[in-house]
């Protein structure tokens, strides 16, 4: 299972493990004591892998510390990549992972991947279904208008999707499109339902 930082830590990770499900979770700024340490330790110690010209990368290098969390029965890998891209700009990507065999190229790739769903869902979910903006502030009552943002949005999507042969850029222009239909067809008697 992979996760982002909110879910970086031990009673999440304790869950997973009981359940037997290895785990991929962010570690940004977590003010956990044991990552504080195993971020200390990484950052002294010297690559372990290195990869030239991985696609649209100039440079990856790949540290590992072997850890114990508080309050985690098992040990986990904190892993962390720094990538340097061809215009000389460099960031990093820090994860704490329950797999002890899984390659680093994997793991980068499965923590990349996350990042690709979360900006094509979230940001049309935000863009394009206003999960930007609250409607309502109750507790129960946010978890319902979300869900139903989640169905209208998934509905839109196979819509688009499965039965629309030409790709639109947006699904405002499609709702645009099926507004302007509507609108045409006020015009059109012969078109319009009689259920007299």
């Amino acid at each position: 299972m992979v996760y982002d930082a909110l879910a970086c830590n031990s009673v999440w990770i304790n869950h997973c493990i009981t359940l037997g499900t290895n785990i991929i979770v962010r570690a940004k700024n977590n003010k956990n004591n044991s990552l504080i340490r195993a971020k200390k330790k990484v950052n002294k110690s010297e690559e372990i892998a290195v990869w030239k010209d991985e696609k649209g990368f100039e440079e990856i290098k790949v540290y590992e510390e072997i850890f114990k969390m508080d309050n985690v029965e098992q040990p986990l890998r904190f892993v962390k990549f720094t990538m340097k891209y061809p215009d000389k700009k460099r960031s990093q990507i820090m994860i704490v992972t329950s797999c002890m065999n899984i390659s680093f190229r994997t793991m980068f790739k499965i923590i990349r991947a996350r990042w690709d769903i979360e900006n094509s869902i979230f940001n049309n979910l935000k863009k394009e279904c206003g999960l930007e903006h609250c409607y309502v502030h109750g507790g129960k009552a946010v978890e319902a208008v979300v869900c139903l943002i989640f169905i209208a949005s998934n509905i839109m999507q196979l819509f688009l999707f499965r039965r629309l042969k030409k790709r639109y850029t947006t699904q405002r222009e499609v709702v645009r499109l099926l507004l302007k239909g509507l609108y045409l067809l006020k015009s059109k008697a012969d078109l319009v339902f009689n259920s007299s």
